[in-house]
């Protein structure tokens, strides 16, 4: 079977799947991507706002398919566009694409963005949408920069600690998007440490804590963030130090920066106070910059 043929029966599927709500939906998703992490934590709901089914449109037609470098790379990013009679071409607003992998012979959906291929609705432009618009601003806009909250719903089990970081996180106004992240950091760092603890929440409050700092500083303390997780400021610290070491993170860590790349201010600075790019994730970047210079 072409690629393309193949790719767009993989699309032709999973969306009448996810729309009736097919319990066995997690067969057309690459396991542990940000699709999948969605679906655990928001459920359908989440992957359908992101789908704009509350388009209420019955019919989609493939658009284009473009490949990531390098060549050979295995990911494709599908542009599919809900039709609506009354408009001919789609409509930016109509336009959905689909990230999907390659798998041996079979292509699963990695990730979903809410806008046409070249011009992703990124966390920033969601934000941006949501301060220009507010209540007229489109649902995945809303969803995506985090300014409703939205009561995790998933279809897959959270553990004690990620149950915690995730509420958290998202009544503290992060978007969906951080929240896969941080699920995926904590996921991460017990598949390689194992860490045994007996209150989840001195972790949870790590978590969110490095997420903090992690590349735009939101202004939480460790004080502010252990308060509200009811535990000692120190119990935040060492869980944290175990999180950074563990992990090796970085500001602007690619493994779970959901931002894009850093500002090149940002990397002025720290050159300027004799850090390597990008530096190990400490505390606040400024403070730290501000320590380093002569």
């Amino acid at each position: 079977m072409p690629e393309s043929e193949a790719i767009w029966t993989t699309i032709q599927e999973f969306v009448p799947a996810l729309q009736r709500r097919d319990p066995t939906i997690r067969r057309w998703l690459l396991p542990q991507s940000d699709a999948g992490l969605l679906l655990d934590i928001y459920g359908e709901e989440g992957l359908l706002t992101l789908l704009k089914e509350y388009l209420g449109r019955e019919r989609f037609v493939l658009l284009r398919i473009a490949s990531l470098p390098p060549k050979g790379h295995p990911t494709r990013l599908v542009e599919i566009a809900w039709v609506n009679p009354q408009k001919s071409p789609p409509a930016r607003e109509d336009r959905v694409t689909l990230q999907v992998r390659k798998v041996r012979r079979k292509w699963l959906v990695e990730d979903v963005w809410p806008a046409p291929l070249d011009a992703p609705l990124t966390v920033d432009r969601a934000r941006e949408d949501w301060a220009r618009c507010e209540e007229h601003a489109d649902p995945a806009a809303i969803f995506l920069s985090g300014a409703a909250v939205t009561p995790p719903e998933g279809c897959g089990e959270l553990d004690d600690v990620e149950t915690l970081f995730v509420l958290s996180m998202d009544a503290h106004g992060y978007s969906p998007r951080e929240v896969v992240r941080a699920v995926r950091m904590w996921r991460d760092f017990c598949s390689q440490a194992r860490p045994a603890y007996r209150r989840p929440a001195a972790y949870a409050a790590a978590v969110e804590y490095a997420f903090s700092l992690l590349g735009f500083y939101r202004g939480d303390s460790q004080e502010r963030i252990a308060a509200y997780y009811g535990i000692p400021p120190t119990s935040l610290g060492s869980r944290f130090a175990a999180l950074r070491r563990g992990l090796e993170l970085t500001y602007f860590d690619p493994r779970y920066f959901v931002f894009g790349l850093p500002p090149g201010e940002a990397q002025e600075r720290c050159r300027a106070a004799g850090l390597p790019w990008p530096p190990p994730l400490r505390g606040r970047l400024d403070d730290l910059c501000s320590r380093q210079m002569p």
